[in-house]
């Protein structure tokens, strides 16, 4: 008898580590859906941002005839733009750290590279508007059109490589994205 309940005993308790483990499995999923969900709302909420913002540098740049009287005229509102820039970064980094925290939750290889490639994007995508903000702060900046124009031409290169970049990572992404959908259903 006494054999039977040392038995049942260690039953019990076997059964309760695997309960505890799932319980804890299964906040850490929440955990990590918070945590995507909050990377999704803080890329939507840059994306009119991010609009605002290139259709107000393009109406500057459209409007230049004289370059140093259109940038001192322009003054004010390039600097609301670069504070843009850093707000939509702000966003992005914080969308991005999301999607790195919900990886380190996730236990799923598949959700896990889905995560980390999602920051990746994230970031390229940082790395582009970063850019912006730079042909913004060149605009301000620079006292020739002959200096702005140096200026754009490395902005232009740097952005090729990184929209090239960029495309690798959607490609990857959406390989994964259809690897994720197909475990959800």
């Amino acid at each position: 008898m006494r054999r039977i309940n040392k038995l049942t005993l260690l039953i019990i308790a076997i059964l309760a580590v695997a309960a505890f483990s799932t319980a804890c499995d299964d906040k850490q999923v929440v955990e990590a859906n918070k945590l995507v969900d909050s990377a999704n709302k803080k890329m939507n909420d840059a994306k009119p941002l991010v609009a605002a913002a290139g259709e107000k540098f393009g109406k500057i740049s459209d409007d230049v005839k004289d370059f140093d009287a259109s940038r001192k005229a322009h003054e004010a509102e390039l600097k609301e733009l670069a504070t843009s820039y850093d707000k939509i970064l702000e966003l992005y980094k914080g969308a991005s750290s999301d999607f790195s925290q919900a990886a380190k939750l996730s236990k799923d290889e598949t959700f896990k590279s889905y995560y980390e490639m999602s920051a990746k994007d994230v970031d390229n995508t940082a790395a582009l508007v970063t850019q912006n903000k730079l042909l913004t702060q060149a605009f301000a900046d620079s006292k020739t059109i002959d200096d702005y124009s140096k200026k754009i031409d490395e902005i232009k290169t740097k952005n090729e490589a990184l929209k090239k970049e960029g495309d690798d990572i959607a490609a990857k992404l959406k390989t994964l994205e259809d690897a994720v959908n197909a475990k959800n259903k």
